[in-house]
């Protein structure tokens, strides 16, 4: 296979990948309205409309260099997702869709910079300059990158105001349940448990200035006492 079809094969793949992850935040922006945060998915969908814009330009690039290099990069560029319905994903642990979505699109990240990787070595042996393909790169990593912080943060957010909910109401049946600190430590260990590490101290400290100091004292206690302990 000469180096001319091995890059246009490595150009769709990477189109390929692209259109991948921005499908992947179409679905995370059509989740964010179907829950009412119509705003965030907003600003969703204009991170999309960037990386758009980038493999826009990338195909142009590519194309001047001949007919071989010409591959419709309209595959990869989805509308704004309020064309498109929206249907919440059901499950039992709070904010399950969200944490799926974001872990979707940071696999489809993944895949996609791997395949710009490649594409460095393959077109620059197919005789294309490599600077292009280091600009497509950084917009990839900008555009990717806060498109997932977004979507961490409205999870995070949602976890916050559910689990908030659910404190609220062990507080107020608190003195029918004698067990409501070991209760409410529960609710925020799963709470924790959904969450990044970076994020925990964070919330914890939201619990506690929302009145729920003792369950969350609770919690640490607990957490101390099911640490494994080390040998070092």
């Amino acid at each position: 296979m000469d180096s001319k079809r091995r890059g246009r094969d490595q150009i769709c793949a990477l189109v390929a990948a692209h259109g991948a992850f921005t499908q992947a935040a179409v679905e995370a922006s059509q989740l964010m309205r179907a829950k009412g945060r119509s705003k965030f998915a907003a600003h969703l969908d204009s991170h999309r409309a960037e990386l758009n814009v980038a493999i826009g330009e990338f195909g142009l690039w590519a194309e001047s260099f001949g007919d071989w290099a010409r591959v419709d990069v309209g595959l990869a560029i989805h509308p704004p997702s309020i064309t498109r319905p929206t249907d919440l994903v059901a499950g039992d642990r709070i904010g399950a869709d969200l944490l799926s979505s974001r872990e979707n699109l940071k696999r489809r990240r993944a895949e996609l910079l791997a395949e710009v990787g490649k594409a460095r070595f393959v077109l620059t042996d197919a005789g294309l300059p490599g600077e292009e393909i280091t600009a497509y790169r950084r917009m990839v990593r900008l555009w990717a990158g806060e498109a997932i912080d977004l979507v961490t943060g409205v999870h995070r957010l949602t976890l916050a105001d559910q689990y908030i909910r659910c404190l609220s109401r062990l507080r107020a049946a608190q003195q029918a349940l004698p067990a409501a600190p070991q209760t409410g430590a529960v609710y925020v260990r799963q709470w924790m448990d959904d969450l990044e590490e970076v994020d925990r101290e964070g919330e914890l400290a939201l619990a506690e200035t929302c009145g729920y100091g003792d369950f969350v004292e609770c919690y640490r206690i607990t957490a101390v006492r099911q640490k494994p302990f080390s040998d070092n």
